[in-house]
């Protein structure tokens, strides 16, 4: 908010989608004040997320929030709900889920929070404020998805006296509707580099691996690195959402179809009541990487992603400092294998029925 309220020549913001509540009121009418005193603002939203996310919203409340993206528009911002170019992709639910703000005033915020109330007052979030050239790759990929122009180094030095560090940090940033070919999601041309990167990184763990990510159903060839790590006597420790988190249980029941290998394996899974959205990976306390990645088939073959890599001692600090806080949140709660034998057998059956079709929820 107060990066919008202190622009004075533009603003841009990324998100999956916006929900009519107090969050996404406040913002949108600090973008359309904004717009409205000469600041060239533009939303960038994704058109099937925002289907998602309007499930969530009463009718009234989508028809609210339609008038007030018009509105802007009328003002002059330029509000663009992002959808991949080929039918498939469009058809299947695939789009963008990277979360960029950025403004003339030289800062970017990079992240896992949409802009809507369970982002900011429920869930669990993780993001970065951001200076220097790591600003102008943000800006490159924002323009990327958007479709602009603009120069990345139109984005001024900050002149605000922040504290700040100079931190080494790596950008992967991938979309796949990108490289859609004739089939899209059903057949990509080719691997996605970004999921690549993680499954290698987890191959090459020697003691730990703690990660975080809404719900963790990930593609295959992070499954199986997992576990690979673990037959190695790796310890891994998986942060995500309880059913609970969100109005259907189907995302979890996803997840949940991978929970007797997993425990077999010797993972521990932890699933956070009030909703785990930020999207971590720390190895061997070593190496971390953090963005809008969750580890599922979605961020692998129909959703542009990106996280920051970086093995910098400071921030693997911070890193460190969240995972011992998961780990002794009251909120999280461990799945052991006597409290999966004593589900329901109605939840056991719907939980292998529902392993065929996971991948596209």
């Amino acid at each position: 908010m107060e990066m919008i309220t202190k622009s004075r020549s533009f603003l841009h913001l990324s998100t999956l989608y916006v929900e009519w509540d107090e969050c996404g009121r406040e913002i949108l009418s600090e973008l359309l004040n904004a717009q409205q005193r000469g600041v060239a603002t533009k939303l960038m939203i994704d058109r099937f997320g925002q289907r998602l996310g309007g499930t969530l919203m009463s009718k009234a409340d989508r028809a609210r929030l339609r008038d007030r993206l018009n509105e802007l528009r009328k003002a002059g911002s330029q509000v663009v709900m992002y959808s991949p170019k080929n039918v498939i992709d469009r058809f299947v639910g695939c789009g963008h889920h990277i979360k960029i703000q950025l403004s003339d005033g030289g800062e970017a915020i990079f992240g896992s929070s949409n802009l809507t109330r369970s982002s900011f007052k429920a869930w669990n979030e993780f993001s970065v404020a951001l200076r220097g050239p790591i600003v102008d790759v943000l800006t490159r990929n924002f323009n990327e998805l958007f479709g602009s122009s603009i120069p990345a180094n139109s984005v001024s030095p900050s002149k605000q006296s922040l504290p700040s560090q100079n931190i080494p940090m790596d950008y992967w940033s991938y979309n796949p509707t990108e490289d859609s070919g004739r089939w899209g999601a059903f057949r990509r041309c080719q691997a996605n580099p970004l999921t690549a990167m993680l499954a290698d990184k987890i191959r090459h763990a020697h003691h730990k691996i703690q990660l975080t990510s809404f719900y963790y159903k990930p593609a295959r060839v992070v499954t199986e690195a997992l576990k690979e790590a673990t037959l190695r006597g790796v310890t891994v420790d998986i942060f995500h959402s309880h059913a609970s988190s969100l109005n259907t249980r189907l995302p979890w029941l996803a997840a949940a179809t991978d929970y007797p290998s997993l425990l077999r394996q010797g993972a521990n899974i932890y699933e956070n009541r009030h909703g785990e959205h930020s999207k971590i990976i720390l190895i061997d306390n070593e190496w971390t990487a953090f963005g809008s990645y969750n580890f599922e088939d979605a961020a692998d073959s129909r959703w542009a992603e990106a996280m920051l890599v970086t093995k910098d001692p400071a921030i693997l600090e911070v890193i460190r400092a969240i995972f011992q806080g998961l780990a002794s949140d009251p909120d999280n709660e461990l799945v052991t294998a006597e409290k999966f034998n004593e589900w329901p057998l109605l939840r056991h059956v719907s939980a292998k029925l529902f392993r065929p079709i996971k991948s596209w929820f």
